[in-house]
């Protein structure tokens, strides 16, 4: 059944996503430095066989660390995992600039200063902060990567718009 078949259920949000580390030290430091909270350190934590089980592996362990963002008990949650078993798929060989992107997006509040401000913590950024853009609601937007090449869009949006307007943007034929 559908949740609009059975009222009974509902998705309510999203608890945590994962995001995967080659190098986990590397990986929390710049999570961190990018405004995440360390929740609970789990980097030397065993994983029960239920887990394995749980996501269809034969076997599952890996170094951790759940993050948060935000305040209250509905903040956002990134689950930080240097995957030992199994070993996470080599990098491509291919350049940043070739591959498909792989992005989360934060909405911030205050774009132009977490970019002066990360900047001179050694965060690198791919281009200054765009915008405002109008047309899109966008007051300012400016990417960066985390260690393992994962896009990180930080993301403001002017008073009142909750996401990107695009209706005026130009469609496909």
């Amino acid at each position: 059944m559908t949740e609009a078949s059975d009222p009974s259920w509902a998705p309510l949000s999203i608890f945590h996503f994962t995001v995967g580390a080659s190098n986990f030290e590397d990986s929390l430091a710049f999570y961190q430095k990018i405004g995440f909270k360390l929740l609970r350190d789990n980097r030397d934590i065993v994983w029960p066989d239920y887990v394995a089980v749980q996501f269809g592996l034969e076997r599952a362990q890996g170094r951790g660390a759940l993050l948060g963002l935000g305040e209250g008990p509905e903040h956002t949650r990134l689950d930080l995992i240097e995957w030992c078993e199994p070993l996470a798929d080599p990098p491509s060989a291919l350049p940043l600039q070739q591959r498909v992107p792989r992005i989360i997006a934060l909405r911030t509040r205050n774009v132009r200063a977490a970019y002066a401000a990360l900047c001179a913590d050694g965060i690198e950024f791919i281009t200054p902060p765009r915008g405002p853009d109008a047309p899109t609601g966008i007051e300012a937007v400016v990417c960066c990567r985390d260690p393992d090449g994962l896009i990180v869009e930080l993301i403001e949006y002017m008073p009142g718009v909750l996401g990107s307007k695009i209706e005026h943007l130009e469609t496909r034929s």
